[in-house]
């Protein structure tokens, strides 16, 4: 077990992953000498953990020199090694991955993210890498083990095929009457079968005589083999699953057993019980071999073939012996006689992937956003990325990642900029002598970017330490990238290894998350403030000494590579589209969505956010909450999301990082444990239950806690769905106050009709709200959408009339591409909702849609939505069709309240009832 020979180093110096691997010798003479068995295991073990850390996003392996006198340059590491790098890298470019570099007795091999982009190489180069596949396709006479370029290919091709023979004949895979060998159900794959005639003729014989030469010869659909009696079972064993599943990849075939490579009958020689073994060891290679669907019937489609038996006579008629031949069908998706050797860094120790792990990471794609070409622009994609990143789509409306880039980073030719230029200028002012000590480390430097954060750790998902003052990364050319960590006391083991895990923890992201596929390493650096002589300086290494000279070293052609993966590694977050798309990508935060989390998070225990809507007040909830659990270190129990309706609530609830409830189970139940509390929608809020503030504010003001928690209070007047008190305290109270203005959810034509209703309401609204901030943040609104959308107003009240208008349309939609998930219908009240379910139901099934309206329960759905306004609060379709009727409470004063609720929910096209 190849765990078990090789380990990570959890003691290393090193800011990155160091895996261990034992003693190893290293040089041709040395491994001339050495017995073949000791060879192959050494070099398996050590490419195992080369593999591994390549698929990982990169590192260090040490090996343990086991012969003495070696002298790396003098020696090499010897020839059958270099080779098998070569094999594994893709000659000729397999030194750009691997350094190596001996340091006394052990050879430190430095390893850089593998990629499958930027290849000069002619052939497909896959996305991860592997020592080997686990496939085999019968080709011409000879049975191929796919190499990973070729395995790649093939299950692109395989891919491509089924989904075009699905989609061109839905039925093509159907269930039969048939059984497999076990005698189960299985599933025949329509119109597939071996044509040639002549092989299946002499399948359906009952006999073979003893020295006939067969009519035809080894092909793409036959193979023939012969073994001595003494080693037979043990051969077929050996070769059936890669013949079986060789077969199945192709066309499919017969594989004749006791026909030697001439064709020529010679038999084997066996006994009853004998050829009930060979019968029973055919009939169970199906259970050793993995199937990898393409298809959506995995549990049920089954390879299929079988065998058969022949009586081998003599030329006096006098049996002699048997032939087995086996009939394999092909097979649609694909068969792996093995698992694939290709492997992982997973918690302290390697893992080899399963074969159908693999056979996904190696055919994922970036998702099909196709619906979304207008609104998304792909800034990183998997073909171009490390093995571990995922795809990055900014908003075309918003600033791209190069944008985004030059306003986080704005590095100059021939200047080191100090950025973010308010927090620098904050810390330097706030700790006299930073200034000095940090112009002492860029003597001879001409151009980049130091980097201030009050906690780097925090930026990179760790929790911060209070004995440190500030960390700042230094990007600048000729150097690589530097993590200074600004004490206030003495150097000591336990703060060297806190800037040690930042920057293995920053390398990690710039790496997996950012993309970046340079080499790479972020050397940690500790510093005092004051600056004291001796202070814990056995903890001052230098670590940038222990890496190959010019290792990381960034220039020209790096600099900016690197300033946009660090971009995109503190900008994504997890899409909402990418359950309804069905794969997970990443989307970015708006700048000011990043500077109001970073620049709050360690200075604002309390804070109200205004947004209006669609500017991503949830998803900077979110945030925030990650935020504080890594830096505060809590757990989920600890922070407390509270919105007023259930379907919202379900859908932070799916995120599984804090508690999340209704304000009406937050004033009936009890949260002890509750330390930071994060409200959201809040202008819709109700204070006849009970006082949902102040209770939020004792629980986070609480004298038992050891600080003040969090207490952020998410908010938009211009949603105020009710004429009620919210148990808000008076809006001249509210301080600070930060605001978003950006809309990024919603189509152009939608953000211009909910602007004309949002400045209708602070020109004349009655309601307590606090009209001219409002009338400040819509002078500052913009809208992030390119795609112009749709905004349909229909003066239909007919609810007849309505609910064939709403099918007819659903109809339209689903012919052109979009699917129910896509669909909401909200009505203004929960009666409306019981109102015209029947009618939409039946009016669904008149037009055909075969669409089932549901209320939403439970998050994210599956189906299209008939809801209430209220309830759908904090949610968003591309297609919403909204029902708003003549008259209900309040409607003088809050109609183009709820018109802008409703509009809001609307990310593309919008139909109004009104």
């Amino acid at each position: 077990q190849e765990q078990q020979k090789v380990w990570v180093n959890l003691a290393t110096k090193y800011p990155e992953v160091v895996l261990c691997v034992g003693k190893t010798c290293f040089g041709e003479k040395a491994r001339k000498k050495m017995p073949k068995n000791s060879k192959q295991d050494q070099k398996y073990t050590l490419t195992c953990a080369v593999c591994a850390l390549l698929n990982s996003g990169g590192g260090v392996v040490k090996v343990e020199i086991e012969n003495e006198n070696y002298n790396l340059k003098r020696d090499n590491i010897g020839q059958d090694l270099e080779e098998n790098f070569k094999s594994l890298l893709w000659f000729p470019g397999w030194r750009k991955y691997l350094d190596f570099e001996q340091q006394d007795n052990y050879l430190l091999i430095f390893i850089k993210t593998w990629s499958s982009g930027n290849t000069t190489s002619t052939s497909a180069k896959p996305r991860i890498c592997s020592l080997s596949t686990g496939l085999h396709a019968k080709s011409g006479s000879s049975l191929s083990h796919l190499n990973p370029s070729q395995a790649f290919v093939f299950l692109k091709e395989k891919q491509n095929e089924a989904r075009s023979e699905l989609s061109q004949h839905p039925a093509k895979i159907r269930k039969t009457e048939g059984t497999d060998i076990e005698g189960g159900t299985d599933i025949e794959e329509g119109g597939t079968d071996i044509i040639n005639k002549t092989v299946a003729e002499l399948f359906n014989r009952d006999q073979l005589r003893h020295g006939e030469t067969l009519t035809f010869t080894e092909s793409g659909d036959v193979e023939f083999k012969h073994y001595a009696s003494e080693n037979f079972l043990t051969r077929v064993k050996e070769i059936l699953p890669q013949y079986i599943a060789g077969f199945a990849n192709a066309g499919g075939g017969y594989l004749w057993i006791g026909v030697n490579d001439n064709g020529r009958v010679e038999g084997f020689s066996s006994d009853d019980k004998g050829l009930e073994k060979l019968s029973l060891l055919i009939n169970s290679i199906q259970n050793k071999l993995t199937l990898f669907h393409f298809c959506e019937s995995g549990n049920i489609h089954n390879i299929r073939y079988e065998h058969k038996i022949f009586k081998v006579y003599g030329e006096a008629g006098d049996h002699c012996g048997y032939v087995c031949a086996v009939k394999i069908q092909p097979f649609t998706c694909v068969v792996f006689s093995e698992d694939p050797d290709s492997w992982l860094v997973e918690g302290s120790t390697i893992r080899r992937l399963s074969a159908n792990e693999w056979a996904a990471w190696m055919t994922a794609a970036d998702p099909d956003l196709s619906k979304f070409s207008e609104t998304f622009r792909l800034e990183l994609s998997l073909t171009d990325g490390p093995p571990l990143a995922k795809p990055v789509y900014s908003h075309r409306g918003l600033d791209s990642v190069d944008e985004l880039c030059e306003q986080l980073f704005p590095a100059r030719s021939h200047s080191i900029i100090y950025t973010p230029e308010k927090l620098s200028k904050d810390l330097l002012q706030e700790h006299p002598g930073l200034d000095i000590l940090m112009e002492n480390q860029l003597k001879q430097l001409s151009e980049g970017v130091l980097i201030f954060s009050r906690s780097w750790a925090v930026e990179v998902g760790l929790p911060e330490n209070q004995d440190i003052i500030c960390d700042v990364l230094l990007i600048a050319k000729f150097r690589p990238p530097i993590l200074y960590t600004i004490c206030k006391q003495h150097i000591s083991k336990d703060l060297f290894e806190y800037s040690r895990r930042i920057a293995w923890r920053l390398k990690e992201k710039l790496v997996n998350t950012g993309g970046y596929i340079h080499k790479l390493c972020v050397i940690p650096k500790l510093l005092t403030l004051p600056p004291q002589i001796n202070c814990g300086k056995e903890w001052d290494l230098n670590i940038q000494e222990m890496y190959p000279q010019n290792y990381s070293l960034i220039n020209s052609g790096n600099l900016k590579a690197l300033l946009r993966a660090l971009t995109v590694a503190l900008l994504t977050f997890k899409s909402f589209l990418s359950d309804r798309v069905g794969s997970e990508f990443l989307n970015l935060l708006t700048i000011k969505q990043y500077q109001l989390l970073s620049e709050n998070l360690h200075k604002t225990k309390q804070l109200y956010v205004y947004g209006l809507p669609g500017t991503g007040k949830t998803i900077v909830a979110l945030k925030i909450i990650e935020k504080i659990r890594i830096m505060q270190q809590c757990t989920k129990e600890e922070v407390l999301y509270v919105c007023e309706n259930q379907p919202l609530r379900d859908f932070v609830r799916q995120k599984n990082i804090c508690q999340a409830v209704t304000r009406a189970a937050f004033l009936n139940r009890i949260f002890d444990n509750v330390k930071h509390i994060i409200i959201d929608e809040a202008q819709n809020f109700q204070a006849g239950d009970g006082d949902w503030y102040k209770k939020a504010w004792t629980l986070t003001s609480s004298p038992d806690l050891p600080e003040p928690g969090f207490f952020w209070i998410f908010l938009d007047y211009l949603q105020t769905s009710h004429c009620f008190p919210t148990g808000l305290p008076q809006a001249t109270r509210h301080d600070p106050v930060e605001s978003l203005t950006k809309v990024v959810r919603n189509a152009n034509s939608i953000y211009h009709y909910l602007k004309g209703n949002m400045e209708m309401i602070v020109k004349s609204t009655t309601l307590n709200i606090p009209s001219q901030r409002l009338e400040k943040l819509l002078r500052g609104a913009t809208c992030a959408h390119a795609v112009q959308g749709c905004v349909e107003i229909n003066r239909i009240l007919d609810r007849n009339t309505i609910a064939k208008y709403v099918a007819e349309r659903c109809r339209t939609y689903l012919k052109n591409g979009y699917s129910e998930k896509d669909i909401a219908v909200l009505c203004y009240s929960d009666e409306a909702v019981k109102s015209y379910y029947g009618i939409l139901a039946s009016e669904m099934r008149k037009s055909k849609t075969n669409i089932s309206l549901r209320k939403m329960e439970g998050g994210l759905q599956e189906h299209a939505i008939l809801d209430s306004i209220r309830r759908f609060s904090g949610l968003e379709r591309s297609i919403v069709f909204g029902i708003i009727p003549p008259f209900f409470p309040f409607y003088g004063k809050i109609f183009n309240n709820i018109l802008v609720c409703v509009a809001s929910r609307a990310n593309l096209n919008l139909h109004l009832f009104v």
